[in-house]
C-alpha cells in the first residue's frame, strides 16, 4: 500500500490498524479548547505519527493511520485538517496549513473494469483496488483553507496555495497556486 501498488480494499488487516489509528485520533482531539495543553499533545503526536517536531495541530483533525505522517518544526496544522495517509505524507519546517485542508494519498484505477474485482462466474463483487501515493510539502509553504492536496503531488519550498484550491500535479518552489485543477498563477520574487 505505502508503496503506492494496487492492493485490495476492504482488508480486515487493515481495518485493525486503522481502528487503532481512530482511538488514538479521538484522544489527542479531545484535547482541544482551552483545556488543552500543547505539550501534552505535542507528546501523544509523537506516539501517533510517524514523526512530529516542534510544531503545533489545532485540534480537531483527522487521520487513516497517523504513522504515514510527517511534521517538520515550527509548523502549524489548522483545524479540521483531514489525513488520508495511505501513503506518507511529509510536511516541511514552518509550513503553514489552514483549517479544512484535505491530503489525499489514496485514489482509485481510472478504469472502472479495474476498480471492482468480481467473480468471473457470479459477477458478485469480490473486493475494490486501491492505489495510494506520497504527498510531499516543502519547507516555508501556505496551504489556504480549503485546499486538497492529491496523492503523488510534491510542492516545492515557499509555495503558497490559495484557498479551495485542488492540487493535482507537483508544483515548483516560490510559486502562488490557485484552482481547480490548481495552476501557478505568479513567481515569489
Amino acid at each position: 500500500m505505502r508503496a503506492g501498488l494496487p492492493y485490495t480494499n476492504p482488508d480486515a488487516e487493515i481495518f485493525e490498524i486503522q481502528s487503532k489509528a481512530a482511538e488514538l485520533n479521538r484522544k489527542i482531539n479531545e484535547t482541544e479548547g482551552t483545556g488543552g495543553n500543547p505539550a501534552t499533545r505535542r507528546a501523544m503526536l509523537r506516539e501517533a505519527l510517524g514523526a512530529f517536531g516542534e510544531s503545533f495541530f489545532n485540534p480537531p483533525i483527522r487521520w487513516e493511520y497517523g504513522k504515514h505522517i510527517f511534521v517538520g518544526d515550527s509548523c502549524l496544522i489548522n483545524s479540521n485538517v483531514t489525513f488520508m495517509d495511505g501513503a506518507d505524507i511529509r510536511i516541511g519546517d514552518f509550513t503553514l496549513v489552514a483549517p479544512n485542508v484535505m491530503f489525499i494519498t489514496a485514489g482509485h484505477p481510472v478504469d472502472p473494469d479495474e476498480r471492482m474485482v468480481r467473480d468471473p462466474e457470479t459477477g458478485k463483487l469480490l473486493h475494490g483496488v486501491a492505489i495510494n501515493k506520497p504527498i510531499s510539502i516543502g519547507k516555508h509553504c501556505w496551504i489556504g483553507a480549503g485546499a486538497i492536496i492529491l496523492g503523488g503531488v510534491t510542492i516545492g519550498d515557499g509555495t503558497t496555495i490559495g484557498a479551495g484550491s485542488v492540487v493535482t500535479k507537483s508544483m515548483p518552489s516560490r510559486v502562488v497556486v490557485a484552482g481547480n485543477p490548481a495552476k501557478v498563477v505568479r513567481s515569489i520574487p
